[in-house]
């Protein structure tokens, strides 16, 4: 499925449309039909009227190129964008191909990676603009996206960017062990790694960075500094229940052990259960109102899971398993168990963290 549009209306245009085709597989092509260009599978022809166009792509696509003047491109898709956090990544070209230019989205989007590799494919030089690219510091939302989590408030992260634009001291603290690129190496002088959010709480920095799949107070945490939390989706939720339970028990039974454990629900990769639970409609539901994939585990694999702290008859002679929900989330995190089984009514909790740099999930049935 492709997932970058690029877009011309010109002859000259095509051309470099081409050449992007040719180096970047996720492509596709849209050209005005004046030009009587044969559509394919990844050229795609249009009356010519840019406005009706991008009314009807723009859903489909995370990515689109416009291959002409900014005024046009800035006309035209002001309607259109919203949020940072939502937002496609869009980059304009000029029709000769002397620059990409990324113009919204450039981090959370892609843009700013999106304008380098068209230049890298078509000799463009990339029009960066992001004050922490050209600064060259690190950026708090970057560094989101490289541990596959979210910032956990934007205008927190906006203080916290602003600082490091503004070369302020910022200090930041990994709670996890998660690898992001953009900390490894030397960092900027005003940029300063430490091993607790005590040290960090003492440091005489002006921001600060947490990186953590905990629930913490950063005002009582960090007195006086702007301050930003980045999770990482590096928890796992293990769940077993009684047959009809409904999706409203086992989301609140979740909540409930998440919050009473410390535990950010935004650091929740997904839900984990016997293959035998895939018809059981709460369970399915309680994952769509959680906004989380749900993934199934045989009934082999969960047995082989060695260590399980709570290893239980009823399961056994039910369900043909030593266990659902301890066993569940240590199969598929490929971690360690943070917080063991916990009965709830009808339902049965269990969390673990996944390893660092392990994200396979060896056994697994997915849905």
């Amino acid at each position: 499925m492709t997932n970058l549009a690029v877009i011309t209306v010109t002859k000259q245009g095509i051309a470099l449309g081409e050449k992007i085709l040719a180096g970047d597989p996720d492509a596709l092509l849209y050209v005005p039909a004046k030009y009587g260009v044969v559509e394919t599978n990844r050229v795609k022809v249009f009356p010519g009227q840019l406005g009706p166009l991008l009314a009807d792509i723009y859903p489909r696509y995370g990515g689109f190129v416009f291959l002409m003047a900014t005024g046009i491109v800035v006309r035209m898709v002001a309607e259109y964008i919203k949020d940072k956090r939502y937002d496609p990544a869009i980059v304009v070209m000029d029709i000769m191909g002397n620059f990409a230019i990324s113009l919204v989205s450039g981090h959370l989007g892609g843009a700013n990676a999106l304008a380098r590799r068209l230049a890298d494919i078509t000799g463009a030089i990339p029009v960066v603009t992001t004050g922490t690219d050209v600064n060259e510091t690190i950026a708090p939302d970057v560094i989101a996206m490289e541990i596959g989590g979210e910032v956990d408030d934007f205008e927190a992260m906006k203080k916290v960017s602003a600082a490091l634009v503004d070369g302020d001291k910022t200090g930041v603290v990994d709670l996890t062990g998660v690898d992001a690129p953009s900390l490894r190496g030397p960092l900027k002088p005003n940029v300063q790694c430490f091993d607790s959010l005590k040290a960090l709480a003492e440091a005489a920095v002006v921001a600060g960075i947490v990186i953590t799949n905990r629930l913490v107070d950063l005002r009582a945490s960090l007195p006086g500094k702007a301050a930003v939390i980045l999770r990482p989706k590096n928890l796992v939720v293990g769940v077993g229940c009684n047959r009809g339970t409904s999706a409203e028990e086992i989301a609140a039974a979740i909540r409930s052990v998440l919050n009473s454990t410390g535990l950010s629900a935004k650091s929740v990769r997904c839900l984990a259960t016997v293959e035998a639970k895939r018809d059981e409609a709460g369970l399915l539901g309680a994952a769509q109102r959680l906004g989380l994939p749900l993934e199934f585990c045989a009934k082999d694999a969960l047995n082989a899971v060695p260590d399980v702290p709570n290893a239980s008859e009823a399961p056994m002679k039910f369900v043909g398993v030593q266990g659902v929900a301890e066993p569940a989330a240590l199969l598929v995190s490929r971690g360690r168990l943070l917080v063991e089984k916990v009965k709830a009514g009808n339902v049965t909790v269990a969390v673990a963290e996944t390893a660092p740099g392990r994200s396979e999930v060896p056994g697994a049935i997915l849905p």
